[in-house]
């Protein structure tokens, strides 16, 4: 790109990694429109269920588009309270500039739309975070107590204590005028310095660096992040404009499924006769995929042979 020439701007399924200038802090900003209003069409979840997972949606691409190689990550959380179980990954091939993403969540019906995120999931609720970037690196996986009201605070609660990352966040799913869901995430990362002319830099004023800008995110409002009318580099400037941003590579995004008859049929290949004999309805096995709610019809017959 040439000096003289302005980046697209960027409003849907897409996230924006940026850097305050002069500052030690990164982040990350993105907003979903079809991706996650597909998503979450696709099942029939109650509204303050749906809110959750579009939160969780968000988070997970945030997350996933700052993983260095191509790969999988997916964000768990599980309890015992009428919230079960909420799932969702981001998915990156190699040679890709797009992360897919979809989701799913398990619960009992009730009256609990009042509920806070803690009460939702119920007690040993737990919140995981695993990162598998196939032969490039080791697989990792971080657990934490799910603690917190709502999406938010559960973030900030596991950067500092799996990553000891001071971080700060603003998560957001909610419906448009149209009925159409819509989600957005921002987040905002203290880095430690590395070299000894970085660490001779003012303390007292890194820390107001980081004072200030976590003030100013806290300011942002659905209303802004949700704006399909303003770009998210304009969000970044109107946010941050005293000390300027740097913006780089954005990373697109979509909703997608990974299932496949091939791998339910290779899974279903490995049961009992009797199992098979038993989920077969009139000669018919039939499997749904928890994320993209796709049926997958086998014909026992063919599954024996």
């Amino acid at each position: 790109m040439s000096d003289h020439e302005k980046p697209t701007p960027l409003f849907n399924d897409v996230c924006l990694p940026f850097q305050i200038e002069g500052q030690d802090i990164k982040g990350r900003v993105l907003r979903l429109g079809p991706s996650v209003d597909e998503i979450l069409s696709k099942h029939n979840y109650p509204d303050h269920i749906n809110k959750l997972l579009g939160q969780t949606l968000a988070l997970t691409a945030m997350l996933g588009s700052m993983m260095k190689y191509d790969g999988i990550l997916t964000v768990q959380m599980k309890g015992k309270g009428p919230l079960r179980m909420m799932v969702s990954d981001f998915f990156k091939a190699e040679k890709s500039d797009k992360g897919i993403i979809r989701a799913y969540a398990g619960y009992d019906e009730g009256d609990h739309q009042d509920y806070s995120l803690e009460e939702l999931f119920g007690e040993d609720a737990y919140l995981a975070i695993t990162m598998d970037q196939g032969k490039y690196m080791d697989r990792y996986q971080g657990i934490v107590k799910l603690l917190g009201t709502n999406i938010t605070e559960a973030a900030e609660e596991y950067f500092k204590s799996s990553e000891q990352l001071p971080t700060k966040a603003n998560i957001f799913c909610q419906k448009d005028k149209n009925g159409k869901w819509q989600a957005g995430a921002i987040m905002i990362q203290h880095y430690a310095r590395n070299s000894e002319d970085d660490i001779d830099r003012d303390i007292e004023k890194t820390q107001e660096d980081w004072n200030t800008a976590s003030i100013l995110l806290s300011t942002l409002k659905p209303s802004e992040l949700l704006d399909v009318e303003l770009s998210l580099q304009d969000l970044l400037i109107r946010l941050y404009h005293e000390s300027g941003v740097r913006i780089f590579s954005h990373t697109e995004l979509g909703a997608g499924c990974r299932c496949s008859s091939d791998k339910i049929r290779t899974a279903l290949s490995g049961l009992e006769y009797e199992e098979l004999k038993e989920a077969a309805e009139d000669g018919i096995i039939k499997v749904t995929c928890d994320f993209c709610t796709t049926e997958h019809k086998f014909e026992l017959t063919k599954l024996l042979h």
